[in-house]
């Protein structure tokens, strides 16, 4: 079950939100990716993506969840609160999900470019 997206996470926090709890934020996340049920394809996209282009997927998260701070009263504050933590699992969601139809977009692109 998406290891990488796990490892890409706790990199981030590590280097930008040392006092988040990750064991709280790792039970949130396993819960909505598996609501999401990605079948082995999606799997293997997102881990390639996260293996090939990792600071591109780090970088473009933390974008999104600085502008959603920025949005909010607390800013980094409002990510250590509970709400805020949904709020992160959900752009890393989604954050994930733009990077699956990016790479399944390309290869498909490049197969029928190809032909």
């Amino acid at each position: 079950m998406m290891e990488e997206l796990f490892r890409v996470f706790e990199e981030i926090a590590r280097e930008n939100f040392p006092e988040l709890d990750l064991e709280k934020f790792s039970i949130a996340l396993r819960e909505e990716i598996k609501k999401k049920k990605y079948d082995l394809q999606d799997e293997a996209l997102l881990e390639t993506a996260l293996r090939d282009d990792r600071k591109t997927f780090k970088d473009s998260f933390l974008d999104m969840l600085e502008e959603r701070a920025a949005r909010e009263d607390g800013g980094k504050a409002f990510f250590l609160s509970d709400k805020g933590r949904d709020e992160a699992v959900s752009i890393l969601i989604t954050n994930a999900e733009h990077t699956i139809d990016y790479y399944y977009n390309t290869i498909i692109g490049k197969h029928f470019s190809a032909s």
